[in-house]
């Protein structure tokens, strides 16, 4: 009898070390922009305390900004409970810049913990050459190893958006891609990826020189890209930066 205790208490010791290394694996690593996966906590330590937050609701699609002492109030208005966004303002080498960080929900580990999912970098004052945005925007250096970069066509907006995906692959950016981008199971590829929205006008030979207005940091990879290609017309390009 003291026997068969001793093996199920063994069992059950491993058995708890195997799931609690597969739900926290993820959370071991990180991904070069330093930013894409951090918990809500771990972004305002990188960056500071927001000056403004940022949420919208469905399906009414109202968007608010408020101060952060204001997010009670703010909660109170909406029909359901919503994730609260950060939105900074900074000034990088004489630039002004928006950032938005956007949460998701990770239940993943038994517990609700809010993961940066995705952040966009607007230039405020005008736009920048694809060239320069890591001289202001150094987040954006792993886009020069990007072994695939993608040229699309936004055709209601006459703009061209490009999307370096990066080759890291991890145990975070499988985790981030799946529960946050598209739960297909059969994509495998997921990496740090950067949406680089040009300017309206630009032409389609892009180059260092091309102006760009946005940068869109999230995790995406080949797969997802190819499932939507017939909608944007998508086509695989030599990195401009390279």
């Amino acid at each position: 009898m003291r026997g068969k205790l001793s093996f199920v208490l063994l069992f059950s010791g491993l058995l708890s070390m195997c799931l609690f290394q597969g739900n926290s694996l993820h959370a071991k690593d990180t991904l070069e922009d330093g930013i894409i996966g951090l918990t809500k906590e771990e972004v305002r330590e990188k960056l500071g305390k927001p000056p403004f937050l940022y949420c919208e609701e469905e399906p009414y699609r109202r968007y608010v900004i408020v101060k952060p002492e204001n997010e009670s109030i703010l909660r109170a208005t909406f029909l359901y409970d919503v994730i609260i966004h950060d939105l900074y303002s900074f000034k990088r080498d004489g630039n002004n810049l928006e950032f938005r960080i956007y949460y998701g929900a990770d239940v993943s580990d038994g517990k609700i913990v809010y993961r940066a999912k995705e952040y966009s970098v607007k230039f405020l004052d005008n736009p920048v050459p694809l060239g320069r945005i890591t001289e202001i925007v150094p987040e954006f250096k792993p886009a020069y190893k990007s072994a695939k970069v993608y040229q699309e066509r936004l055709l209601n907006y006459n703009t061209i958006r490009l999307i370096f995906v990066t080759p890291e692959i991890n145990e975070l950016s499988k985790h981030m891609g799946s529960l946050f981008v598209d739960p297909d199971k059969d994509i495998k590829d997921w990496s740090l990826a950067y949406d680089v929205m040009l300017c309206a006008g630009e032409p389609e030979n892009v180059s260092i020189n091309s102006m760009v207005k946005e940068v869109i940091v999230s995790v995406d990879g080949e797969y997802r890209i190819g499932k939507t290609s017939h909608v944007f017309g998508t086509k695989l390009i030599k990195n401009p930066l390279q």
